[in-house]
């Protein structure tokens, strides 16, 4: 008996654009002998019809289901079968069309250069060697070159760039490893590089790639435009030239990130484990905090006072082709955007901006429609810890509990992202830096536009969130938005948000309870107060504070997050009087504030004021060990005294010192106290290492919010504690909190898909946003 033939019509859903996956279909097909067609959907995913023997088409959908590209990820399957009416004479990839959802389908964020293109540069007599665009379906810039979708070259930067007839025949040839892909390109028609002198002149040479290098080598600074943005490069073994780079971006401390051409080269200086090896070679690429090694391949003013260094590996021809004319272990990469700008994109203003900070360009003629920074990540408890969510990452969705309604979420003010929410998933938009600035804040309303695009999200959203803090600039803009479209605005605590990220990337249900501990630098407080130190019972449409880190005064406000002696000094008046803090701080303690003991008397004063505003910070609190300690007594970058605490902390003994948790209920919270711990540090001082007390002041802080956090989880009922904040960047504090609390039986959960840090308050805001008003 003949077998049977049949149609079948299959809709694929996920991360199927933009990766080779038509192209894999079709190869697929034929194979198996299959007639019919495959197309794009636009941001609905991909749909393929086939007809033939029954057995080849059960076949065919098992290799979709499990053998398709790697940078693929298939969510959904849906199959519907059909009787045999033998439509079509062959298998074909049909003109992509749009279909009128939204947030169905995923993007792919940029892919690194794959394996294969890199041996095509290293061919000689190829049209891909030593050429810095080379590209295939697999590999290449996708999120910061489209336009829109569907992903077709005509809606990508590769619009100006006709294929030659070379290209056009591997575009057009099944069997070729470029068939259907939109970013191909060749040395005889795409993009070029061209080198630049400091006043916008090009450079007569053969070769832009050996001329760089020789400049690299001589000690210059060259802005070399990428992926996402422009990058200044700078050679990692040379003071001088680091000395200069930090002076000319005003740097003075904040560590660079480094490329390296290979890992051979990262285990010269950094060590490696394999999960650190597998996520440098990822096709993510994104920049990974390792542990350095003592080596005099790269200079120890790269990341001054740090035990981690951040390291990538080259994800473009660009970056292949420079090193393997220079021969470095290492080179410094870091973005070039001036303080308070969006990272550059544009040749001119390239110009413009980096006018005396870099000595010469490298740029390339080839548009970056979305800029997108590089991502950094630590790895903590063998998972991924977020500094930075961009490159590689971006727009990848999240899967959200929420399955109905729409929200746009803009996030916190620092290190932010903002994200929209729909049909079940939450997108991010890339890294945007500080919403300081009207350059920062038209950033912002450009990528949430572009999302939007992206996802083919016309109507406005059901509800917008944003944080509770009024003097954001992302809360103005929220309220804007709101008050021009009339849709719904919801303020989140700043801490709830934090919590509720971790809560959605769980999966948690709809009203389920859990107990928070929030640490973090600020977060404005339901109270007015700048909380920072937080025990929560939340799910995402309430929140209650249990507990939090005694309220320090902040004399001078805003400057002791700058200056880390002010708030030691601060905590002091809680428990002493003024002479006694003056002479603590003249035989035992150094304060190195700017004006010396003037400033102590203002400092004093302040402190001492009803109305001077108070704090539960986890951050100042570090921050004040950090200056007890004489590791940090001005903040030069966001986060630096506690950064430095860590790293200190880490070269202690652990010897043991005798102190308890204090901890007192007041008004029906618990209080963790903190000034009398802090001068119990300055009596030891004398007679212990300053790592010693770093590491017990960390100590003390995960002791105090463990007992916290599971007195009141027990008293509740609550199985599930939640860590999230930017304290929590700190691995000690994070793997300490995680094991105590797992040790009384807990499950423990912590962001591992955004940032702890405010970068991922959006998240929170969005999901906070949708439960209040499904």
């Amino acid at each position: 008996m003949a077998e049977k033939k049949i149609e079948a019509k299959i809709t694929v859903n996920g991360r199927v654009q933009g990766v080779g996956y038509r192209p894999f279909v079709y190869k697929e097909a034929v194979k198996k002998g299959l007639k019919g067609y495959v197309i794009n959907l636009g941001d609905a995913g991909v749909e393929i019809v086939v007809e033939g023997f029954e057995s080849k088409i059960t076949s065919f959908i098992e290799i979709l289901k499990k053998e398709s590209p790697v940078v693929s990820e298939v969510k959904n399957v849906k199959i519907v079968f059909k009787p045999f009416k033998d439509r079509f004479k062959e298998f074909t990839i049909e003109k992509s069309r749009n279909k009128d959802t939204v947030a169905s389908g995923i993007f792919p964020p940029d892919i690194g250069i794959c394996e294969e293109c890199a041996k095509d540069m290293e061919r000689e007599g190829s049209r891909w060697f030593n050429y810095a665009f080379t590209a295939c379906a697999s590999c290449g810039p996708r999120f910061t070159g489209i336009y829109q979708l569907p992903y077709d070259r005509e809606r990508s930067h590769m619009k100006d760039f006709p294929l030659c007839e070379h290209c056009k025949r591997e575009y057009r040839d099944p069997m070729d490893r470029r068939f259907d892909a939109q970013g191909i390109t060749c040395s005889i028609c795409g993009p070029q590089m061209s080198l630049y002198d400091a006043q916008g002149v090009k450079t007569q040479t053969d070769d832009v790639f050996s001329a760089a290098a020789n400049l690299l080598n001589l000690g210059y600074i060259v802005a070399i435009k990428g992926i996402g943005g422009i990058h200044l490069a700078t050679l990692a073994d040379d003071d001088e030239v680091i000395r200069k780079l930090r002076t000319r971006k005003k740097r003075p401390s904040q560590p660079f990130a480094l490329m390296s051409p290979n890992l051979e080269e990262v285990r010269k200086f950094a060590y490696l484990n394999r999960l650190e090896e597998k996520i440098l070679t990822s096709w993510r690429r994104p920049i990974v905090l390792l542990r350095k090694k003592r080596s005099s391949l790269i200079s120890d003013l790269i990341a001054p006072g740090l035990d981690k260094i951040g390291v990538m590996l080259p994800y473009s021809g660009i970056h292949l082709a420079l090193f393997k004319r220079i021969k470095t272990s290492a080179l410094i990469m870091t973005s070039a955007n001036p303080p308070g700008l969006p990272m550059i994109i544009r040749n001119d203003y390239a110009f413009k901006y980096l006018h005396g900070v870099a000595d010469y360009f490298l740029l390339h003629n080839r548009v970056i429609v979305n800029r997108c920074d590089d991502s950094v990540l630590n790895i903590i408890l063998n998972k991924p810890s977020f500094l930075r969510r961009s490159r590689g990452f971006v727009p990848d969705p999240i899967d959200i509990p929420i399955k109905k309604g729409s929200a746009l979420a803009l996030g916190a003010e620092l290190r932010n992202s903002a994200a929209v929410a729909a049909n079940g998933r939450c997108y991010l938009t890339q890294y945007l830096g500080d919403i300081t600035t009207l350059e920062s804040r038209e950033f912002e309303t450009e990528a949430i536009n572009y999302l939007k695009n992206l996802l083919n999200i016309t109507c406005n959203p059901d509800v917008i969130g944003c944080d509770l803090h009024p003097g954001y600039m992302t809360s103005q803009l929220a309220e804007e938005i709101s008050q021009e479209t009339g849709v719904k605005l919801i303020k989140s605590q700043h801490h709830h948000a934090h919590i509720s990220s971790v809560s959605c990337e769980n999966m948690l249900g709809l009203d389920e309870e859990v107990i928070g501990i929030a640490l973090d630098g600020a977060g404005y407080g339901s109270d007015g107060a700048i909380w920072g130190g937080e025990v929560i019972k939340s799910s995402y449409k309430f929140f209650k504070r249990v507990g939090h880190l005694e309220y320090l005064p902040m004399p001078g406000g805003d400057l002791c997050a700058y200056y880390p002696s002010r708030m030691l000094v601060s905590a002091l008046t809680n428990i002493l009087d003024d002479d006694e803090i003056r002479d603590i701080t003249g035989n035992h303690v150094k304060l190195n504030l700017p004006y010396g003991e003037k400033e102590l008397e203002v400092i004093l004063k302040q402190a001492r004021k009803t109305e001077t505003i108070k704090t539960s910070s986890a951050g100042r609190f570090l921050d004040s060990i950090a200056a007890l300690t004489e590791i940090c007594y001005k903040r030069t970058y966001e986060g630096e005294p506690a950064i430095l605490l860590e790293a200190l902390a880490k070269k202690s003994s652990k010897e043991e010192l005798s102190f308890e948790v204090e901890i007192e209920k007041i008004n029906g919270l618990y209080v963790l106290k903190s000034s009398k711990f802090l001068h119990d540090l300055i009596k030891m001082k004398n007679n212990t290492k300053n790592q010693v007390l770093a590491y017990y002041g960390q100590k003390y802080l995960v002791n105090g919010f463990a007992e916290i956090a599971s007195t009141i989880a027990f008293e509740e009922g609550i199985d599930k504690i939640c860590l999230s904040g930017g304290v929590f960047a700190n691995e000690y504090i994070l793997k300490e909190l995680w094991r105590l609390l797992s040790a009384r039986g807990f499950k423990v959960l912590f962001n591992t898909m955004v940032p702890p840090g405010d970068g991922g308050t959006a998240l929170g805001q969005a999901i906070i946003s949708l439960a209040n008003v499904i």
